[in-house]
């Protein structure tokens, strides 16, 4: 088994570079695989403490909109994000965060995860229940033709997770980013063309 490293080589990269964390390196990577385009409208859902917020921003421009949301308030950022706080599982929710994107987003992330408790099948159920609302929570914002990118993990429900993103999205790709912590069972869904 991989030992685990707290501050291992994308740890100190992302302190060196002032970001918030390192899934700052795992969005970065994830993008490039999407090929966002300048002036895209992004929700983030579970944005806290901001790691994709800083490489969202960026990737979009000052044409874009970043809207990050999170049930604890995150830092703020430069325009063109915005963060709100909110639960995602909350049915007037979506309406607030088209409001805030000014119109449908093309692009919905999420990097959610629970507080782990050790126990096996509470904490499967609890990442499968955040994965679903994060799955509705895009079908009610995101544009037709848009692409998602969640994670993840590696469990039981793991085919069942995967076969909710491919009726709703026409092409859907499993992939492990670099930055990921060795012995993580962490994988991101890239799902592209919603079917709306």
């Amino acid at each position: 088994m991989a030992k685990y490293e707290p501050q291992d080589r994308f740890y100190r990269k992302a302190r060196e570079k002032g970001l918030p964390s390192r899934a700052a390196f795992k969005i970065e990577e994830l993008l490039h695989r999407l090929r966002l385009a300048r002036g895209a409208r992004v929700l983030d859902l579970g944005c806290a403490p901001g790691g994709w917020l800083a490489i969202l921003g960026r990737a979009v421009g000052p044409e874009g909109r970043v809207v990050g949301v999170d049930i604890v308030a995150c830092r703020e950022f430069p325009p063109p994000v915005v963060t709100l706080v909110g639960d995602i599982r909350d049915e007037t929710l979506p309406a607030r965060l088209i409001e805030a994107l000014g119109g449908q987003a093309d692009l919905v992330t999420s990097d959610i995860a629970p507080k782990l408790t050790g126990i096996a099948e509470r904490d499967e159920a609890q990442v499968a229940e955040l994965v679903e609302a994060a799955l509705q929570a895009a079908r009610r914002t995101l544009k037709r033709g848009g692409a998602m990118i969640v994670k993840v993990f590696m469990a039981r429900g793991f085919k069942e997770i995967l076969s909710r993103f491919e009726a709703a999205f026409g092409n859907v790709e499993v992939t492990r980013a670099r930055a990921t912590r060795p012995g993580s069972s962490e994988l991101y869904v890239i799902a592209r063309d919603f079917r709306g």
